[in-house]
């Protein structure tokens, strides 16, 4: 074997394990590189997979091992079971900041590295020893665009199989190695193993993260007018839905402001959700003029006058039109009404009125 390289334990993420891949993708498909480690821990071993096409790797037991180089970082503790013309040791870390005092390297290391100027001046005032300066190779596969999507939806009977949907949808998305974010913001409870759609609670308004996303997802079996899907195009983000028999009428159309997918999510283009996202200008439907009718003539309106109270009640209570709990001697505003209302309890004596 020509180059050695031992990392006793290898992490699920980790700067050492983004070193040993980059070396790998520079280096490995036409230079003589193995990999040994110790041990491996839970949630690994796709590490190890993105190495094997690259480099060879084997288990270390506590065999010896013979090539040309071997090189070392942290764990250092089978030096002598590596016989080699020369033994590295990478400094990868600023160890002074861990700790460190002193560092004694055992007897056979012919060469220390490290990874940055400041790494080697550190060690080298532990240890006594001169670093070489190595940087850290670097292999950046062109990156792939994060596809965003947001949906604002009760996951209940009334809206069809709609988490079976959204699932059949996210399962395109990944057959298809689609990089995906799912934001769901959702009074329903459910439990789901998928990374990537992020369960959410409800936000009054949602309308910064919709203008954020790529697209809007609702695929329920049917809609009077959903608000979501309108609000969405309002602001400029297209979105994903189901062919609900109100989706004309709001003015999607397929492939302009969005896609419309049918309610058997056969017709799942990825290609075009991924790479085709359209832009467009929404004009949403208007009904000003009668909502003024309905309404009646504009006329001067006196705001609610705010009273200040505080719970005279021992044990505090709950008031039922907020859900929040008041404590002994807790003072805040409510109208006047409410006031009256919670003063005049026919249980008991809840608040007195301040002012």
């Amino acid at each position: 074997m020509k180059t050695c390289f031992y990392i006793g334990h290898i992490n699920n993420i980790g700067g050492v394990e983004s070193w040993i891949y980059y070396i790998a993708q520079l280096y490995g498909r036409n230079r003589d590189i193995t990999l040994y480690y110790s041990e491996l821990a839970d949630g690994a071993e796709p590490q190890l997979e993105r190495l094997k096409p690259l480099i060879k790797i084997r288990r270390y037991y506590g065999q010896i091992v013979k090539c040309d180089t071997a090189i070392f970082c942290y764990d250092i503790s089978p030096i002598n079971s590596f016989i080699a013309k020369e033994k590295l040791y990478f400094v990868h870390g600023v160890f002074s900041k861990y700790g460190y005092k002193k560092f004694d390297l055992p007897e056979g290391i012919t060469r220390v590295v490290a990874v940055s100027k400041t790494a080697g001046d550190d060690f080298e005032k532990l240890s006594g020893r001169k670093c070489e300066i190595m940087y850290n190779p670097l292999y950046i596969e062109k990156p792939k665009k994060v596809l965003r999507l947001i949906s604002a939806t009760r996951i209940s009977e009334d809206k069809g199989s709609i988490w079976e949907k959204m699932q059949i949808f996210a399962k395109k998305l990944e057959n298809s190695n689609i990089p995906y974010i799912w934001f769901v913001f959702t009074n329903s409870k459910i439990k789901s193993n998928n990374k990537n759609i992020i369960f959410m609670s409800p936000e009054l308004s949602i309308t910064n993260y919709i203008a954020d996303a790529d697209y809007l997802v609702q695929l329920s079996k049917s809609e009077a007018y959903a608000y979501s899907v309108i609000e969405s195009l309002t602001i400029g983000t297209p979105v994903i839905i189901t062919n609900f028999d109100a989706a004309i009428e709001m003015g999607v159309k397929d492939g302009e402001n969005g896609y419309i997918l049918n309610m058997e999510m056969d017709n799942i283009d990825i290609d075009k959700i991924y790479n085709h996202i359209p832009k467009f200008v929404y004009e949403p439907k208007n009904s000003d003029k009668e909502w003024k009718e309905l309404l009646g003539k504009e006329t001067k309106v006196e705001p609610d006058k705010l009273i200040k109270v505080k719970c005279v009640h021992r044990d505090g209570f709950t008031d039922n039109t907020t859900g929040k709990f008041r404590k002994y001697k807790d003072t805040w505003y409510c109208d006047k009404e409410r006031a009256l209302e919670l003063y005049n309890f026919t249980d008991c004596h809840l608040i007195d009125i301040i002012d």
